[in-house]
């Protein structure tokens, strides 16, 4: 572990108070703050920031940091941003490609899927086994699903149901999202209680969009 002074070499950087688990790849350019804790097999790519203060406004920057679980991989150009009020959190299994943001006191659960260029918004709550797609932004304090996505270029604001298809700007659900459910790794009565909980907003929202149709 990388926990008694700081390693520069490639242009990596290194803050003597960072512990880093076993077999982990982290290429050129990469910059990695104080504090942060990264699990084992994990791959970080060029240019990656992990652990800078949190983006606050009139409000002092606290002392926590970014814990980064097994088998997480961080492509090119992604920020990871320290917690504000609590750790930064990325969960086993997390994929997060390039250029995308993640920023202050967000938690990115187990086997969520975070496309290119995404943004997530502080205090942001994502799934297990999420799928956000390209360029697609997640307002403040917004919680998406579990095994649900955010289609591309959408905005997400509020609580994005589980096992849901959702699109456009605000982001509303469309479909159940079969493709997660044939390939989620949850037991079977999970699932259906995904399912259930996913035919009720369907349904809600299809109701929504009548009233508003009968208005117009």
């Amino acid at each position: 572990m990388f926990n008694k002074k700081s390693k520069k070499n490639n242009n990596i950087y290194i803050h003597e108070t960072v512990k880093i688990g076993k077999n982990v790849a982290i290429n050129p350019n990469v910059v990695i703050g104080p504090n942060v804790v990264i699990g084992n097999n994990c791959e970080i790519s060029s240019f990656v920031s992990i652990g800078a203060p949190a983006e606050v406004t009139k409000e002092t920057t606290m002392n926590f940091s970014v814990t980064i679980k097994d088998n997480v991989k961080i492509r090119e150009f992604v920020t990871i941003h320290s917690g504000h009020t609590r750790n930064t959190e990325i969960q086993e299994g997390v994929y997060i490609m390039n250029h995308s943001h993640i920023a202050h006191d967000c938690i990115l659960k187990k086997n969520s899927i975070i496309s290119a260029n995404v943004t997530l918004a502080g205090h942001v709550e994502i799934g297990e086994e999420a799928f956000l797609g390209i360029a697609s932004a997640v307002h403040q304090r917004s919680k998406v699903g579990d095994l649900t996505i955010l289609g591309a270029n959408s905005f997400a604001k509020g609580v994005l149901g589980p096992c849901l298809k959702y699109v456009g700007n605000p982001a509303v659900p469309i479909s159940i999202n079969d493709h997660a459910i044939n390939n989620t790794k949850k037991e079977g009565k999970e699932i259906d209680s995904y399912i259930i909980s996913a035919k009720k907003i369907l349904n809600s929202s299809a109701k929504v969009k009548s009233a508003d149709y009968r208005k117009e």
